[in-house]
């Protein structure tokens, strides 16, 4: 018999993994974008419409974010709108989870706040935040409530649905063994309906950043919301690549 030799793969295994095509993937989106800029820059029309204020280049963006880096002007706007999200997520979880879990295991709780909450779960954020600024001004106290009122209910009703779909018959081996509500709760309803809760939280993570800029554009002293809008409405040339540049921080 002859004994087949296993050959070595000429390309490493994690070259080609899930991950690595990913990054490929941005990389080459990245080079053309700058591919397609310099071909553009090259025409008649970029300067005849001042195109330079609205487009910006990869290069253009790196040199920009090192500029605000140096400055110091990133790293404190950073700061602040990175406070007002933790306070507001971190309020929306210390809020969201118990309720969610007394809606799903109280009836009259349930009936009692459910109007409430698909009432202002309904209810765009943008037409909140402006009201919110009249009631309490400026600072970092409204614009947490803002991202309070995005993170929520992500987290609410995914608690709600965890712990309405926990197995009955869980429920029941337990109690038949003795077991206390507390048990119930701690060893049946928070492992079973923790998958739900964790996907909830993954959602109101991106509802917590776009309530954090929509806080800061509708009024704010600092903060990267404000930052574009600053150079939104300034109409500086680098205004383009620091709105890119926040964004990628």
């Amino acid at each position: 018999m002859k004994v087949v030799e296993k050959r070595e793969p000429l390309v490493p295994a994690w070259l080609l993994s899930s991950r690595m095509i990913a990054a490929y993937s941005v990389i080459a989106g990245i080079g053309i974008w700058q591919l397609a800029y310099e071909g553009l820059a090259r025409t008649y029309y970029f300067e005849a419409y001042a195109m330079h204020h609205f487009l910006s280049s990869p290069l253009q963006v790196i040199e920009t974010f090192d500029e605000l880096f140096r400055s110091g002007e990133l790293l404190r706007h950073s700061t602040f709108s990175l406070l007002e999200f933790v306070y507001g997520f971190l309020l929306a979880i210390l809020v969201g989870i118990p309720l969610g879990f007394l809606m799903a295991t109280q009836k009259k709780i349930d009936y009692y706040l459910d109007p409430w909450v698909s009432c202002i779960y309904a209810t765009p954020r943008v037409a909140l935040a402006p009201i919110i600024m009249v009631w309490f001004g400026l600072g970092i106290f409204p614009n947490s409530l803002v991202v309070f009122l995005g993170a929520v209910f992500p987290v609410l009703l995914n608690t709600y649905t965890g712990i309405k779909s926990v197995r009955q018959n869980l429920v029941e081996v337990v109690r038949a063994f003795g077991g206390s509500p507390l048990q119930v709760f701690f060893k049946v309803m928070i492992p079973d309906a923790t998958p739900a809760i964790i996907a909830g939280l993954r959602l109101a993570v991106g509802r917590a950043v776009i309530g954090v800029v929509v806080a800061e554009w509708f009024g704010a002293e600092a903060g990267l919301g404000y930052m574009v809008y600053f150079y939104a409405a300034s109409g500086f040339p680098v205004g383009a690549p620091n709105i890119l540049c926040i964004g990628w921080s």
